[in-house]
């Protein structure tokens, strides 16, 4: 459509001027002595026009003569920036591709453009990481490092790479100056998180996953469970001195106290440390609300606490989640404890027949056997066995088949 307006303002123009050149009856003289050159206006007209059409077509023929050195010259560095972009862009598939070795010839051709050679160098110092050649690594990187604008991508870079490599003290020294320079990213915090678990400074890795946690940047299962990890840790390194024991539990957010496993982890740090009875209250505040078999396992097995306290309080906790297998084995220990034999068969056997684990049976086999029934501690003992072991023993009708030769 545009080509037809274009077309028909150029023939109304020329229609224009044709007509008005129809009717120019005017003469122009020029004077030259001894000479005179009489021409018509029309004529004097075309000849100027003419003469500007050649005098602008020289001078741009002039221009562009002086101005080609500098053409060629921009022509060859739009073609060497192609070519280096070409060679980052395939560098960067080669990487994703895993094929290191082409990445890393890719990414050197793409030096050529100094704002393209720092993210070229990083590439290339990657893909020599994969192919485990550090010596060559180091040297991208250092390379990368005196490249402007790639400051901080090459401390992110050697943090990874440092992870990777199991060096968690360089992991941590390039996150803090990273950060020291800047915000707090997510992805230097996770990198930080996991250098600080490789080197076993829990309470640094805490106090990164709090920072992610507030930030959503981590599934809630891999939070738990690093959280986990990091108290078990926390609390068996400090077992030994109530005071750590009483700080560290202090410090704890009452959201990571309720934690089951955290929970475990401080009581059974309180009844290493000598306070028992801190372990218990602890267990009990967690009872209180939750049914937690390896809670109630521990529970049982804090005796500077007398048996007959805690009997009452497990007592209650079978009022409220009923007979279940690790419950009904821990009321068959305390009642072991106080002497009540009957009590504690029967809440042993009943757990047994429910859950007949190993614990069970060697609970059983100790208390037949204080009670001098030695062949019955005897098949204890082999139930357990075999519930160690993984094995079903057979069944009785299958034992006595196999026993008696056909006839």
């Amino acid at each position: 459509m545009r080509r037809v307006i274009w077309s028909m303002l150029i023939v109304s123009a020329a229609v224009g001027l044709a007509m008005l050149m129809r009717f120019n009856n005017g003469n122009v003289a020029v004077l030259w002595p001894p000479y005179r050159i009489d021409v018509s206006v029309n004529l004097a007209v075309l000849v100027l026009v003419i003469a500007f059409l050649v005098f602008h077509l020289l001078l741009v023929t002039m221009s562009n003569a002086l101005n080609l050195p500098a053409r060629v010259r921009e022509y060859r560095e739009r073609r060497r920036r192609e070519s280096a972009l070409a060679g980052l862009r395939d560098s960067l598939l080669a990487l994703f591709e895993g094929r290191f070795g082409r990445a890393e010839r890719l990414a050197q051709s793409a030096l050529g453009d100094r704002s393209l050679a720092g993210a070229a160098s990083l590439v290339a110092a990657r893909a020599a990481h994969r192919m485990r050649e550090t010596e060559r690594r180091d040297r991208w990187l250092e390379s990368a490092g005196e490249e402007p604008g790639a400051a901080n991508a090459r401390l992110m870079t050697e943090a990874e790479l440092a992870v990777e490599d199991y060096r968690p003290a360089d992991a941590v020294n390039a996150i803090e100056t990273l950060q020291a320079g800047g915000p707090r990213h997510i992805h230097a915090l996770r990198i930080a998180l996991r250098a600080h678990e490789q080197a076993g400074n829990w309470e640094a890795a805490i106090h990164a996953l709090r920072q992610i946690e507030k930030r959503g940047a981590l599934h809630p299962a891999a939070i738990r469970g690093l959280k986990i990890r990091a108290y078990r840790a926390l609390f068996a390194a400090r077992r030994d001195d109530s005071g750590a024991v009483q700080a560290l539990h202090a410090s704890i957010a009452p959201a990571d106290r309720g934690i089951d496993e955290v929970a475990e982890a401080a009581a059974q740090a309180f009844a290493a440390a000598g306070r028992p009875e801190q372990a218990v209250r602890i267990v009990e505040q967690a009872l209180e609300t939750r049914f937690v078999a390896s809670l109630v396992s521990l529970y049982a097995q804090l005796d500077a606490v007398p048996a007959r306290e805690r009997l009452r309080s497990a007592e209650g906790w079978r009022n409220r989640y009923g007979d279940e297998p690790a419950l009904l084995r821990a009321l068959g220990r305390l009642c072991a404890a106080q002497e009540l034999w009957g009590k504690a068969e029967e809440f042993l056997l009943q757990s047994a027949r429910m859950a007949p684990e190993r614990e069970t049976q060697l609970l059983l086999a100790q208390l037949y056997e204080r009670l001098g029934r030695a062949g019955e501690a005897n098949e204890r003992y082999r139930l357990a066995a075999l519930a160690g072991s993984g094995a079903a023993p057979l069944p009785e009708a299958a034992v006595n088949r196999d026993a008696t030769p056909p006839s």
